[in-house]
């Protein structure tokens, strides 16, 4: 679900809104200020947290994040060697 953060022009509000979707959240359009009602809203950036210790630099940071997506060992051709061997044959 996500959650957009948006500013009033006249009052300066600055309030969130969920959505079910993104493509809800296009098909509405900027919502009313809760505050003075006015219909004039920007959606502004979301702040956001980060948790766990940061990495020295950012060059330690792609390493991590490129050796946590790397795919595993295991090539299709090997597993269908792996499941043809564990299936008895007719």
């Amino acid at each position: 679900m996500p959650t957009y953060e948006y500013r009033c022009r006249r009052c300066a509000e600055r309030f969130s809104r969920f959505y079910r979707s993104i493509a809800s959240a296009e098909e509405a359009g900027p919502p009313e200020c809760p505050n003075c009602g006015c219909s004039q809203t920007d959606r502004v950036p979301s702040a956001f947290a980060v948790s766990g210790s940061a990495p020295a630099d950012a060059a330690q940071a792609a390493s991590e994040s490129a050796q946590a997506e790397r795919p595993p060992a295991i090539t299709p051709r090997d597993q269908i060697e792996r499941w043809r061997k564990a299936k008895p044959a007719p």
